[in-house]
């Protein structure tokens, strides 16, 4: 009867879903930039804003509208940030 149950227990084991382990997405920052960027936005940025991002790529090399587009999505993914964004944004009216 043993034997019988053995069997049984290494044929249900063989027909039990596997359990793969789970791959961590990729952080916003590290994803593939597409082909094109299908949408365009005006922004007028203050003088001391552009003094500052322009600073900034001569210091790092990242392009201005690379950091831009790299804060957006900051904003879209850190709801803790997106508040502290939106009260700033909301104050600055």
């Amino acid at each position: 009867m043993t034997d019988r149950k053995a069997a049984l227990a290494g044929q249900l084991a063989r027909l039990a879903p596997q359990e793969q382990a789970a791959t961590p997405a990729p952080m916003p920052a590290e994803q593939d930039k597409p082909d094109r960027w299908p949408a365009r936005i005006s922004m007028t940025a203050s003088l001391e804003m552009k003094r500052a991002l322009d600073l900034a790529r001569l210091d790092d090399g990242i392009e201005v509208t690379a950091r831009i587009r790299a804060m957006i999505t900051l904003w879209q993914e850190d709801r803790r940030l997106r508040d502290r964004v939106d009260k700033l944004a909301k104050a600055l009216r």
